[in-house]
């Protein structure tokens, strides 16, 4: 029986977060089901290209505007303003209806903190892709800590996979195997639309990689990132380089002394943060994508493309064993990949039913 007076809170701090709840605010939108979105301003989402696949919704509530400083501490600054500036606006809001649910996502900071407000007020925390874990607090941190603390506070879970529902076993709550991850669907529909990268072009029929290196983790050992470079450089001679540079990947091989090199050698092409459109039209053609990136696990997982993941421990079982290689940092593994890439290539995955319907669905017809 559907809910009229369920009232539904989309809380959102990331370009992460937003590209994997978009298809699920695309579901209450095509239904006419009421929505708001809040934003904590950990990353700026009221520009991002990925509103286009919902046809562009409003963000309705925007915590923040400040910009957060490069740091551990600026970040806990900002998360404890945030906090609080967030529980003294948001109390009107939830305290007009008792029927309200807080819709969260993943393993941010924010994540945290709209589920801590929803518990504040007494409102119905969902977590979407809840359950996964890496079982080692420090890696990756603090996100493991963050879904430990986030399904400690969850009043409905919605997990990806069985083995995430299993990782639930003693925590409370209703808890729902979707099947797959959200992101099939964010796939399907940032593979649908019109727009590509212009830089594109000039690639025509070029094989390429894609290389991906933002972890700060990784990014504070000088030695790692040398090393990775100096690989992805020999690869490139090869086979055609696309390198999706971040800021502090930037600011990084700059210090190091990397940069300059880079931006002179003919068979890499140095790109921006891409927009989440071009970047998924970007992996779905590539010969084989080298990234520290957990999402790109997942979305590698599901174009079947290989993929050689730069951690030394990862919260997500798609793809393992299968297309996704983890590095475990080891120069002979990596190598080993680059090598024989094409053994990993996998054919990509079928959604035999969507994610994001199953939680629209079950939201619409359930009550606590």
């Amino acid at each position: 029986m559907k809910n009229e007076k369920n009232r539904y809170y989309f809380f959102v701090g990331t370009i992460a977060e937003l590209i994997k709840v978009i298809p699920v605010i695309k579901k209450f939108k095509d239904n006419s089901v009421p929505f708001k979105i809040i934003s904590t301003g950990q990353n700026i989402i009221q520009t991002s290209d990925t509103l286009k696949l919902a046809s562009n919704p409003e963000i309705d509530i925007i915590l923040s505007n400040s910009l957060i400083k490069q740091s551990a501490l600026g970040l806990v600054i900002w998360w404890f303003k945030t906090f609080f500036i967030g529980t003294y606006i948001l109390k009107k809001e939830f305290l007009k209806n008792k029927n309200n649910y807080i819709i969260v996502h993943g393993d941010t900071v924010s994540t945290v903190m709209g589920a801590l407000i929803g518990k504040i007020y007494k409102v119905k925390v969902v977590h979407i892709e809840s359950g996964l874990r890496s079982f080692n607090l420090l890696n990756p941190f603090p996100e493991e800590i963050d879904r430990i603390i986030v399904s400690s506070l969850t009043d409905i879970h919605f997990c990806p996979n069985e083995w995430a529902l299993i990782n639930l076993k003693s925590k409370n709550g209703i808890k729902i195997n979707t099947k797959y991850n959200t992101l099939v669907d964010s796939l399907h529909l940032a593979l649908s639309h019109s727009d590509t990268p212009s830089f594109a072009k000039k690639l025509g029929s070029k094989k390429y990689f894609m290389f991906v290196m933002h972890r700060q983790e990784n990014l504070a050992r000088a030695s790692l990132v040398k090393s990775i470079i100096s690989e992805i450089v020999e690869v490139s001679k090869t086979t055609h380089c696309v390198f999706v540079m971040h800021d502090l990947t930037k600011e990084t091989l700059k210090n190091i002394n990397i940069l300059n090199s880079l931006e002179k050698n003919k068979n890499i092409t140095l790109v921006g943060r891409q927009p989440y459109i071009h970047f998924m039209k970007l992996m779905s053609n590539c010969e084989f994508i080298i990234t520290d990136g957990g999402s790109n696990q997942e979305e590698s997982s599901y174009f079947g493309v290989p993929c050689l993941l730069l951690r030394t421990h990862t919260e997500r079982i798609e793809g393992l064993n299968k297309n996704v290689v983890l590095s475990r940092n080891d120069p002979i593994i990596i190598h080993d990949f680059v090598l024989n890439y094409k053994k990993y290539r996998r054919k990509s995955v079928e959604a035999k039913n969507s994610p994001s319907t199953k939680i629209f669905t079950y939201l619409q017809n359930n009550n606590l």
